[in-house]
C-alpha cells in the first residue's frame, strides 16, 4: 500500500496496536520523520538482489523514477541505477557489513534519468533477529552532488596551486624549488644506479638586448618559444626548468648522457641557430644564442650541482658566449676570488677607497690641453692600485655602478668646478653605463650636481659607448635629448666598435665621436685602418660632430691623425692618466711655455 507521505511498503506491519488512537499516533510519527529527513529512506532484503520493502518518494529526486518502480517485485533493481563502475564498490561496502553485522557508509554515483550522475552518500544499518541472523538493512540515501563539486573544486584549486608552487608561470617549466626537488631524486638515483647524471646551467646571450629593444611582451613570447624548443629536443626523462629571467636548467641522467654530456650541450645550442618569429612580431626574425655551464658526476646535495653548474657558465660567458664549459674543480677558486671581489667592492665606496685618474684632451692643431676624461680607480686595502677591467665588469653586473658612477660623477664635477676657479677651463668627459643612463633617476642626478658645483653645464661631456647606444635606441635617444636640454654635451665612446649606421648616429643627438683606441693601433699595420679613420673622420664632419682618436703613443701617429683633420686626442704620447695635482703642474708648465 501506500502512505499518505509517499512511502511504499510491502509485508511491513508493526506490532498491534492497542486502539486506533495509537495507530494513527504512530503511523504520523513515522511520516514525520521520514518527511523531514533530506534523503531516501529505505528498507530492503539483506541478499542479492536487494529487493526493497520500502522507499520514500526522495528517491525520485535522486534518480527520475517513481518510488514505485523500486518496491517489492517492480520493473526496476536499485543496482540498474548505480553507476556501472560503482556498482562492485556498493555491493562491497553491504557484503562486508553484513559479515560483521554492522553498519555500513559510502558514497557512489547514481544515474538519473535526464543523463546526469548524482553523488550520493549511503548510511545503512544491517538489521540482527534474536537468533543473530540478518533480518533487513534499513538506511538513507542522501544527495551530497554539491558537496562533491565543492570538494573537486577545492582538489582542483590545490592541484592548481601545487603546480603553481613548482612551475614557473610564463613557461610552465619547473621552477626552482621542483629542479632542486628532481636533482635530489636524481642523485638519489644515481648512488643506487651508479649512473652518470648532470646539470646543464643556461642563459642567453643576448636576450637584454632584444627585451629592451622590443618590449617585455616580445620577450615573453622569445622565452617561451625557446622554452618549447628545449623540450622538444630532450627525453621524457629529461628535466628542463626556468630559474627566472633568462635562465634555464637542464636535468640529465642515464641514457641522455651515453654519448656524453657534450652532445646534450651542443643540442641545446644547436636548437637555438633558427631564428625565432613569436606572436605579434612574426615579420622579425629574432636570434639568440647561449652560454651553458656543465657540472656533472656525483654531488653531495642538488644546490652542490646547480652551484657548480653555474661557475662553469660564468666561465663561459667569460670565454665571449655562445659557448659551453664543463665544470673543473678549479674554477671554485674563481668563483671565491670573485665573490670576495663582490663583497670588497661593497664596501669600498663607504670606505673612500674610489679615487679618480685625468687623461688631458689635446687639441691636435695647437696640441695644448682643451679637456680631461675622468677615469676611476681603486685603492685596495691588500691588493693595492685595482685597474677598472678588474672591478668595473662586477660593477656593472651587481648594478653597483648605479652608485659608484654617481659619486664619480660628481668629484668629477667638483674637480672641473675647482680648475675652472683656477683659470683652466678644461671640459670634464665622465663615462657613463647604460645601467646609469636607463635610471629614472640619472638626470636629475646630473642636474643637482651642476646646480651643487655651479659647474657651467656646456663644460662636461657625457660619454656613451656605441655598443649600449645600440642597446635601446628608443629609450636612449629620450635620455639623451634630456642631457642636451640640461646643456650637457654627449660623446660616442668606443666609436667604430658597434657598426652602427649613419641612418642610427643621425637620430641620436650627440656631439662628438671618439675613435677606438683600436684602429688607432692597427695603423702601421694596416692601410686600411687609415682609410677607415679617414672615413670616420668625414663621418663625424658630415654630421657636423667632432672627432677624437683615442690612444695615440707614436708621434707618426699624431701626424697621421692631424692629416686626416682629426681635430682632437688623448693617449700616452701626451700623458697617463694622472692625479689632479699633476694635471695642475702640467698645465702650468704649458701656461708658461705658451
Amino acid at each position: 500500500m501506500r502512505t499518505d507521505d509517499g512511502v511504499l511498503s510491502r509485508g511491513i506491519k508493526p506490532a498491534a496496536p492497542t486502539s486506533d488512537l495509537e495507530l494513527r499516533e504512530n503511523d504520523e510519527r513515522f511520516r514525520s520523520v521520514v518527511a523531514n529527513i533530506p534523503g531516501a529512506v529505505y528498507r530492503c532484503e539483506c541478499g542479492e538482489p536487494r529487493t526493497m520493502h520500502f522507499v520514500s518518494s526522495h528517491i525520485e529526486d535522486l534518480t527520475g523514477y517513481p518510488a514505485s518502480d523500486f518496491v517489492g517485485d517492480s520493473v526496476r533493481s536499485f543496482a540498474s541505477v548505480i553507476l556501472p563502475e560503482d556498482r562492485q564498490l556498493v555491493n562491497e561496502a553491504v557484503d562486508e557489513a553484513l559479515a560483521r553485522g554492522g553498519s555500513f557508509s559510502l558514497e557512489y554515483r547514481l544515474m538519473h534519468t535526464n543523463g546526469s550522475a548524482t553523488w550520493v552518500a549511503e548510511h545503512g544499518r544491517i538489521v540482527i533477529g534474536h537468533d543473530g541472523r540478518p533480518l533487513w538493512i534499513d538506511g538513507v540515501i542522501l544527495d551530497v552532488s554539491r558537496q562533491k563539486a565543492a570538494e573537486q573544486l577545492r582538489d582542483r584549486a590545490e592541484e592548481q596551486l601545487r603546480h603553481q608552487a613548482g612551475h614557473d608561470s610564463l613557461t610552465g617549466l619547473p621552477n626552482r624549488a621542483l629542479i632542486l626537488d628532481r636533482a635530489e631524486q636524481m642523485l638519489l638515483r644515481s648512488k643506487r644506479g651508479r649512473h652518470l647524471v648532470g646539470a646543464f646551467y643556461v642563459d642567453l646571450d643576448n636576450f637584454k638586448v632584444i627585451n629592451d629593444t622590443l618590449g617585455h611582451v616580445a620577450g615573453d613570447e622569445l622565452l617561451k618559444a625557446v622554452a618549447a624548443r628545449f623540450v622538444g629536443v630532450l627525453r621524457g626523462s629529461d628535466t628542463v626548468g626556468r630559474l627566472g629571467g633568462d635562465e634555464f636548467v637542464v636535468l640529465a641522467e642515464g641514457v641522455s648522457l651515453d654519448a656524453g654530456p657534450e652532445l646534450l650541450a651542443e643540442r641545446l645550442m644547436d636548437v637555438l641557430k633558427e631564428p625565432f618569429r613569436v606572436a605579434g612580431f612574426e615579420d622579425i626574425p629574432l636570434s639568440v644564442s647561449a652560454s651553458i655551464g656543465v657540472a656533472t658526476s656525483d654531488r653531495e646535495a642538488p644546490h652542490d650541482l646547480l652551484h657548480d653548474a653555474d661557475i662553469a657558465l660564468y666561465q663561459a660567458k667569460a670565454q665571449g658566449r655562445n659557448c659551453y664549459v664543463q665544470y673543473k674543480p678549479e674554477m671554485k677558486t674563481v668563483a671565491m676570488d670573485r665573490l670576495e671581489l663582490e663583497i670588497d667592492l661593497r664596501t669600498a665606496l663607504e670606505e673612500n677607497q674610489f679615487f679618480l685618474l685625468y687623461q688631458p684632451v689635446f687639441d691636435l692643431d695647437s696640441v695644448s690641453v682643451c679637456g680631461v676624461e675622468a677615469l676611476i680607480r681603486w685603492r685596495h686595502p691588500t691588493r693595492g692600485i685595482v685597474g677598472p677591467g678588474d672591478f668595473i665588469p662586477m660593477l656593472e653586473e651587481t648594478g653597483m655602478i648605479v652608485s659608484v658612477g654617481a659619486w664619480v660623477l660628481d668629484q668629477a664635477c667638483r674637480q672641473a668646478a675647482a680648475w675652472h676657479r683656477l683659470g683652466h677651463h678644461l671640459t670634464m668627459s665622465v663615462n657613463v653605463s647604460m645601467r646609469q643612463l636607463e635610471t629614472d633617476e640619472f638626470i636629475a642626478q646630473v642636474r643637482e650636481i651642476l646646480a651643487a658645483t655651479a659647474l657651467e653645464p656646456k663644460s662636461l661631456i657625457v660619454e656613451i659607448s656605441e655598443t649600449s647606444l645600440m642597446q635601446d635606441t628608443d629609450s636612449t635617444i629620450c635620455q639623451l635629448h634630456k642631457l642636451k636640454k640640461l646643456g650637457v654635451l654627449v660623446a660616442v665612446d668606443d666609436f667604430g666598435t658597434g657598426y652602427s649606421s649613419l641612418a642610427y648616429l643621425r637620430q641620436f643627438p650627440v656631439d662628438a665621436l671618439k675613435i677606438d683606441r683600436s684602429f688607432i693601433a692597427a695603423m702601421a699595420e694596416s692601410p686600411d685602418s687609415v682609410n677607415f679613420i679617414r672615413t670616420l673622420v668625414q663621418l663625424g664632419r658630415t654630421l657636423g660632430l667632432e672627432t677624437l682618436a683615442e690612444g695615440i703613443e707614436e708621434g707618426w701617429q699624431l701626424e697621421s691623425l692631424q692629416s686626416e683633420q682629426c681635430e682632437f686626442g688623448q693617449g700616452f704620447l701626451f700623458s697617463q692618466p694622472i692625479a689632479p695635482e699633476a694635471l695642475e703642474a702640467l698645465l702650468s708648465l704649458e701656461a708658461l711655455l705658451s
